[in-house]
């Protein structure tokens, strides 16, 4: 006859073996001992004695014992791992989860040394945002950005060398402007956003502006000038004078 009479710990509560079970926990059961079967680890008729065992079974305990000579986790001790708890996820790494930067009637601001996670919720509303990049560190090599506009602001800096891409991005009423190349350089991560800049502003730039690359292009570029005057005074003293 099944286990009816339960033992407890010293807390009071019921060892888990000695736990009543109930009509979901005997369909599992019978659902393992016919994957046990299709296997090949037990016949048919052993299915069938072990299920009318399993109708008959009261405790986890009870269950346990059919499946002592399978390789499975027993039923107990399956109950224990359903109820481990986790810890929550945090926001920003699941398209259903995103990480939220709202300004509402106020203004949201990330700057200095911050993380960005896979995804993100940008919502302009009626303030503004400003998400400085140029410290941050990218959790990702993409980036899915959900851009609300709103009524307000959003703009983006990011480092020289990072990806923005605004082609999903619809203008609506409002302004999108992007001055990041589309495409990220080797090693560096892509910002894709989609969404509407509603009756508000979308603005990213790089870090450099196109106006500072082009000065520090133009003087790497820049060939140093011939000194005449050290020709032209030989009286003057030299690096080898001086040494």
């Amino acid at each position: 006859m099944p286990a009816a009479a339960g033992r407890t710990t010293m807390t009071g509560m019921a060892e888990p073996g000695y736990l009543r079970i109930g009509n979901a926990e005997r369909r599992e059961a019978i659902e393992l001992l016919q994957r046990a079967g299709a296997e090949g680890r037990l016949s048919d008729q052993e299915v069938s004695e072990r299920s009318a065992r399993v109708q008959a079974a009261l405790t986890y305990a009870d269950l346990d014992l059919l499946f002592a000579d399978l390789p499975v986790t027993p039923p107990s001790r399956r109950r224990d791992q359903q109820f481990i708890p986790t810890a929550p996820q945090s926001p920003g790494w699941s398209p259903g989860n995103r990480l939220v930067l709202s300004a509402g009637m106020s203004r949201e601001r990330r700057r200095g040394r911050w993380e960005i996670p896979p995804y993100l919720r940008v919502s302009g509303d009626f303030g503004s945002v400003v998400l400085d990049c140029r410290e941050a560190v990218c959790l990702a090599p993409v980036v899915d950005i959900d851009v609300l506009g709103g009524a307000g602001s959003v703009r983006i800096i990011v480092p020289d060398g990072w990806g923005v891409d605004t082609q999903q991005v619809t203008k609506g009423w409002g302004t999108v402007r992007n001055r990041a190349d589309a495409v990220p350089g080797p090693g560096q991560p892509l910002l894709v956003l989609h969404g509407s800049a509603g009756v508000g502003s979308l603005k990213i730039r790089p870090a450099t502006s196109a106006r500072q690359r082009r000065r520090q292009q133009r003087q790497l570029t820049r060939s140093p000038q011939p000194q005449h005057w050290v020709a032209e005074h030989p009286e003057l003293p030299n690096a080898d004078d001086l040494r």
